[in-house]
């Protein structure tokens, strides 16, 4: 099998919390470099997705087998013109060429990073970018098109339909997706044909040892409970779902439930439900595991998915999940896995929760299915040969 010599540009890389894009990104760059390939990450020196202040030293080290170059992010200015155009695009209001262009010049940049991918095009194979809705692919991939290779990490949002994004998928050589929905909602959106169109996803391996009780003890419930882990936030309907959980609280209450919250964010959890909603913010990865163990189901409530590493993680600990029947990608997983049920409004919620609680069987198959799809269709081994199927396919 030849090695080839691989790019990857990411906004961020290697910080403690990184999101979907930045895991898949770590992942596929320390798989691909273990297997034989020569891979450099491209990066800035941030560490904040918000301010995206500069935070590390420009300059190249060397994590965990690969190499990692950051560059300097440019200043950004962000008047009240660049609010109000982004205002617009989040309700799905039209907006003009210019103004997307405008909005995308606020977006995090690193003209250093964009000199280095000009002069250096030539030692890359193929330079892989990721995720679809950040500067540094978006002008990026512009540098060396016919080089460029798309993990966009789609989502069905407002920001898909600006055409600059349009455009960005008809220039570069080919498109990486993490799962069948999100490949067709791009055909929908972009007419992404399939000469140019792969789905590889990325792997999940199982921990060797899953210890429940020590998550109970942890945070003191000795009652079922539901685990929503990853960033807490109105775009992950994480307060939708505390919403559904103090609803069922209130009108079940012989049926004792309890919510705990894992990862980032701010959170509200309501006065009356502060013994039975717990937010037990951001743990170690070890703890984490535990806690998909311990829990009655995972629940991932967004709509907003282009994989859900979250619902993998679950899975392989032995635990059903529980998804928003809204959201594409993970209503097909669960469909196609038998690995957990869909709500799509507060009764169905309920529905799911009482039989999640009466019917164990029910409970176990779900997991036993999620498990086996997760250890055949998101294998390391799986997706590293979808991945070297889709480079061969686009002759890098």
């Amino acid at each position: 099998m030849p090695s080839r010599t691989i790019a990857i540009v990411v906004p961020r890389y290697g910080v403690q919390s990184a999101g979907g894009a930045e895991m898949l990104a770590q992942g596929v760059a320390e798989r691909l470099a273990a297997s034989g390939d020569r891979v450099s990450v491209l990066t800035t020196c941030a560490r904040d997705h918000f301010t995206w202040a500069n935070h590390y030293r420009p300059g190249t080290e060397t994590i965990r087998g690969v190499t990692v170059r950051r560059f300097p992010v440019d200043p950004r200015d962000h008047d009240a013109g660049f609010a109000s155009i982004q205002e617009r695009i989040s309700r799905g209001s039209g907006i003009s060429p210019e103004e997307e262009k405008r909005w995308i010049g606020g977006s995090v940049h690193s003209a250093p990073l964009y000199d280095f991918i000009r002069s250096d095009r030539g030692r890359f194979d193929c330079i892989i970018f990721l995720p679809y809705l950040f500067g540094t692919t978006w002008a990026g991939s512009a540098v060396a098109p016919e080089k460029s290779l798309l993990v966009p990490c789609l989502h069905d949002e407002p920001y898909a339909r600006l055409g600059i994004f349009r455009e960005m998928f008809d220039r570069v050589r080919g498109v990486i997706f993490n799962s069948r929905p999100e490949r067709e909602l791009a055909r929908r959106l972009f007419g992404t044909e399939d000469a140019r169109a792969a789905v590889a996803g990325m792997g999940f391996e199982a921990r060797r040892r899953y210890r429940p009780g020590r998550f109970r003890r942890k945070v003191g419930l000795k009652t079922p409970f539901l685990l929503y882990a990853g960033r807490r936030e109105a775009g992950k309907n994480t307060p939708l779902l505390v919403e559904y959980v103090r609803i069922f609280r209130k009108g079940n209450p012989a049926r004792p439930l309890s919510l705990v919250l894992l990862g980032t964010g701010d959170v509200r959890i309501p006065p009356e439900c502060a013994d039975g909603i717990l937010d037990a913010g951001y743990v170690d990865e070890d703890l984490k595991h535990d806690g998909y163990a311990a829990s009655l189901a995972l629940c991932q409530p967004s709509v907003n998915e282009s994989l859900s590493i979250v619902l993998m993680e679950a899975w392989l600990a032995g635990t059903a999940g529980l998804v928003n029947g809204r959201c594409a990608v993970t209503a097909d997983h669960c469909a196609r896995a038998n690995g957990g049920l869909a709500f799509r409004d507060y009764y169905e919620f309920e529905e799911c929760i009482h039989l999640l609680l009466e019917r164990r069987g029910l409970r176990e198959a779900l997991a036993a299915g999620g498990r086996r799809y997760a250890e055949t269709e998101y294998s390391w081994g799986a997706s590293l040969a979808r991945y070297r199927e889709a480079f061969d396919r686009f002759g890098v």
